[in-house]
């Protein structure tokens, strides 16, 4: 958390409120938030926020000249004249009074200043195919060249962007594959399934506004709703909502997966 969804929901809670304006100052609480922390001051004040976009998981401040490139980890918040308080790392004072600040419980994420030429370079070697943009002829062969289990290629970053934990377990629980699946044995019409459920369940998602599980919530402080929709994600031991089953859950590439061994069945 957050993912594709919740990262996108940030950017369009935002990106009205926040372009145009003017960074004068900034004040750094936790200086290990940030990367190139000895220069951030002199490369980001005085410059005005053109738009925020999106790379996977990864937010993109455009800069008059420059980008922040922000990526929020487990716990991280971008709010829009938020609350300061024990968990406020960052605060961004803007020329007309405003203010975005950067919260997080845990101190995982991290904000770096990159021109054009670093974001450039940094997206292309790290960041992997856009699911909303991506044909299935470029997913198919990004995702066969990869060994081992279905879940963990999911959750890798410089195959498919954007896809952590709780919508790798909801878009496999669709596709009737399970997570522990070798990735080359997949028929063409497990690949087929996946496309599809990749895209759609993420749409979706970000229509709903995101799952919110336990603290996430949008730029403006909104919570998601998609977490009322999750099939598995969270569910070990409940019923299947297909079969009746009970879902189960093990452990995939360091990370808990729920599925349900029926639904699922390995092949």
């Amino acid at each position: 958390m957050p993912e594709l969804p919740e990262v996108e929901n940030v950017i369009r809670s935002l990106v009205k409120k926040v372009s145009g304006k003017i960074i004068i100052n900034i004040e750094i609480v936790t200086p290990n938030i940030i990367y190139n922390r000895m220069e951030f001051k002199d490369l980001v004040i005085s410059k005005t926020i053109v738009t925020l976009l999106r790379r996977g998981k990864y937010i993109i401040i455009k800069l008059s000249e420059g980008n922040l490139l922000i990526h929020l980890r487990m716990t991280g918040k971008l709010l829009y004249n938020g609350e300061v308080n024990k968990h406020t790392h960052l605060r961004f004072k803007f020329l007309d009074g405003d203010y975005l600040i950067y919260n997080d419980v845990r101190k995982f994420g991290r904000v770096s200043y990159l021109n054009n030429d670093e974001l450039e370079v940094y997206l292309n070697t790290k960041v992997g195919l856009e699911p909303g943009l991506m044909v299935f002829d470029e997913f198919k062969d990004k995702l066969m060249k990869k060994t081992g289990a279905i879940k963990k290629n999911l959750l890798d970053q410089t195959v498919i962007a954007g896809i952590g934990n709780i919508y790798a377990d909801e878009i496999l629980f669709a596709s009737g594959i399970h997570p522990l699946f070798e990735t080359k044995n997949l028929l063409e019409s497990d690949l087929e399934n996946l496309y599809n459920n990749i895209r759609e369940i993420l749409e979706e998602a970000t229509i709903a506004g995101g799952s919110t599980i336990r603290d996430y919530v949008n730029g403006e402080g909104a919570a998601g709703a998609y977490q009322d929709t999750h099939k598995v994600y969270g569910k070990s031991g409940k019923e299947c909502i297909s079969c009746g089953c009970k879902l189960e859950k093990i452990k995939v590439a360091g990370r808990t997966s729920v599925f349900c061994p029926i639904c699922q069945r390995i092949r």
